[in-house]
């Protein structure tokens, strides 16, 4: 049940994403939720046919890491930060495939490259929370940027720990610990999607004009 809740606000999200795509955030937003949509789908298949489907998520992790970098860079406007989360984009996926390829087989959930994409996030969305332009004839809770920033903030400040030791939980611990795992994976997926549609609703406002 929780995990079907989880694909009702990803598909309302990306529904509602598509009335705003004259917006260059919005088309990169749209992307990595087409993007999320489609390798859950697969998941699901794969699953269902007895398929190992965590080898999509090495390669949803180095992509999904690219397009929230994207999205968060173009809410920057300090130039040396845009300019070393541009190279950071390429230098995380070449590390992840190494990882995967090395290091962390794609039989197992990519909780490596899981974790580093969630520090990096963390990161840029703080600078941004910091940075963040104030030039505008609307209150930040007006502005879409400042949504998108929070939402990926909350979202994988609450599910950096766990993802980092989901492959353990699998292995070694109870279906209790799963089940808190899932319980707190949900709770911030929601928190995430909510967070997103509120933000791209704000595109509504008028006045989100540069003065």
């Amino acid at each position: 049940m929780l995990v079907y809740l989880y694909y009702f606000f990803m598909v309302v999200s990306f529904i509602t994403s598509l009335f705003y795509l004259r917006h260059k955030k919005i088309k990169i937003l749209s992307s990595l939720l087409f993007l999320s949509i489609a390798t859950e789908m697969g998941v699901e298949v794969m699953s269902a046919k007895g398929f190992n489907y965590f080898i999509l998520y090495h390669f949803f992790t180095i992509t999904e890491y690219a397009l929230i970098t994207l999205l968060l860079r173009d809410s920057m406007r300090i130039h040396p930060i845009r300019k070393v989360m541009l190279y950071s984009i390429f230098i995380f996926a070449a590390f992840s495939l190494f990882i995967s390829f090395r290091v962390q087989e794609f039989r197992q959930f990519p909780t490596i490259g899981n974790s580093i994409e969630g520090l990096l996030v963390i990161t840029w969305c703080i600078l941004a929370l910091w940075f963040i332009d104030a030039n505008y004839n609307t209150t930040i809770f007006q502005r879409p940027d400042f949504w998108f920033i929070v939402s990926f903030l909350v979202y994988f400040s609450g599910t950096i720990a766990f993802n980092g030791i989901y492959n353990y939980l699998l292995r070694d611990k109870t279906a209790t610990d799963r089940n808190l795992f899932s319980i707190i994976n949900s709770f911030c997926n929601y928190l995430l999607y909510i967070l997103l549609i509120i933000g791209i609703s704000r595109y509504k406002w008028k006045k989100y004009i540069p003065q």
